[in-house]
């Protein structure tokens, strides 16, 4: 994408980042278009354009990921990761000319995490810290099978696939943020 846009004659890249905090530092004059994708410090492109404009409501922001939804907010688009260089231009003369778009597939079937109870809120955020059963089981003071009826109802409810999805869909949504559990992770 850099090369992309070293070599249009009509862009200029102002700065390069790899973390969220290194976005926020080089942003306080934020360029006509920000390139988002997945950040060490937030993995979810998503979570990191909803922190990112939370602060900058006016700016664009082209997400560049596959599992995005486009966000209730002007002047975003989201493409996905297989988009060719013509596209990945195009969209960023479609932002800094104002407008918003989402050429990505929206997972729109999935319900909101509020219909998640209390105790698989807590099972999930076990299961980010990458915890097997029976370790949760001992932590949240519950029969093994018990958490394997949680587990088994979260991902029915959420209609994902598997733990690794529970766990994507947890940072994607905002459910739980990079570095929040790293005190429960420590208590293992």
């Amino acid at each position: 994408m850099r090369k992309l846009l070293d070599e249009a004659p009509w862009a200029e890249v102002t700065h390069q980042v790899d973390t969220f905090a290194g976005l926020t530092r080089h942003t306080t004059r934020p360029p006509d278009v920000v390139v988002l994708g997945c950040l060490a410090d937030v993995p979810r492109p998503p979570l990191a354009a909803r922190r990112f404009l939370a602060g900058r409501p006016s700016s664009s922001v082209l997400l560049v990921d596959d599992h995005a939804d486009l966000p209730d907010t002007p002047r975003v688009g989201v493409l996905p990761l297989s988009s060719g260089p013509d596209e990945f231009l195009c969209a960023i003369r479609l932002l800094a000319a104002g407008y918003a778009f989402s050429a990505a597939p929206t997972p729109r079937d999935r319900p909101p995490p509020e219909r998640i109870t209390r105790r698989e809120t807590d099972v999930l955020r076990l299961l980010v810290c990458g915890r097997t059963n029976s370790e949760m089981a001992r932590q949240l003071a519950l029969t093994e099978s018990t958490v394997k009826f949680h587990v088994q109802n979260l991902l029915r409810k959420l209609r994902l696939p598997n733990r690794a999805s529970a766990v994507a869909y947890a940072y994607e949504t905002g459910l739980i943020n990079v570095g929040e559990l790293s005190d429960t992770a420590r208590r293992r």
